[in-house]
This record gives C-alpha cells, structure tokens and sequence, in this order.
C-alpha cells in the first residue's frame, strides 16, 4: 500500500498544481481583455437587459393602428413627389421601340447574303493561307493524313 500512495500523492498534487497554473493564467487572460469584453460577457449571460415588468407601455398615439395612417400620407406625399421627377416617367410603347430596334438590326444586315455558306472556296482557301502559321499547321497536316 506504500508503493501505491506515494505516486498517487504525487499524481494528485501535479494535477493540482497544473490546474491552479491553468487557473492563474485564464484569470490573466481575462484581466488582460479588451474594454468591450465585459459588455459582451454581460450580453451573453443576459445581464443589463430590462425585466418585462420594467418595460414602459407605448402610449396611445404611437400604438401600431394609429400610425398607419401618418405613414400613408407620408408614402403619398413621397410619391407625389417621385411622379413629379420627369427621369421618373415610365417607359412608353416598349414594344414599338423594340419592333424599331429589330427593324433597325434588319436593315444593317439587309446587304449581306442569307445564306450561311455565303463564301467561295477560293475566299476560303485565302483565309486559311492568312492563317497558315508552319509551325502551328504542320502538326495538323500530319494528323490529319
């Protein structure tokens, strides 16, 4: 039993010592925080808060139902005073502008064929010599035999 109390003594009294060091340096820490962690600490445990026995009644003029209407005659009035704003006007016959748009993209492609294959082989052959670069194309030439 002798052998068996003295490492468990020991094991004991390490254990704390380590959590009174562990202690010490939290409180260090905590001592050592910024000015708004104590706000915040109270925040979290819910301190500073008003009771709901404190808290004061809304008085009649301010209750949900009686400021509607205040609300809504600011709201007219405020529309009012967007509706008089002539960058506030709506968009007129926006259909008509987009039958101009399409009439307009129609005509500047009035001259040119419909046709999809609209080149010759010599306009194409003429585009691919412009494009003949020897290194990039003889690569592709022995692909493709």
């Amino acid at each position: 039993m002798k052998n068996t109390t003295i490492p468990l003594l020991s094991v004991s009294l390490l254990l704390v010592a380590g959590c009174t060091s562990s202690f010490s340096r939290v409180r260090d820490a905590i001592n050592q925080a910024p000015d708004w962690y104590d706000a915040r600490r109270k925040e979290i445990r819910g301190e500073g808060y008003p009771k709901l026995a404190e808290v004061k009644e809304i008085p009649a003029e301010q209750l949900p139902g009686q400021t509607l209407p205040a609300s809504a005659a600011r709201v007219d009035i405020l529309q009012a005073y967007f509706d008089s704003n002539e960058r506030a006007e709506p968009p007129v016959d926006v259909a008509g502008q987009m039958a101009a748009l399409l009439k307009r993209v129609e005509a500047d492609f009035a001259g040119l064929p419909a046709d999809p294959a609209f080149l010759t082989q010599e306009e194409i052959a003429e585009i691919e010599a412009a494009f003949n670069v020897p290194r990039v194309t003889e690569g592709l030439k022995v692909r493709r035999k």
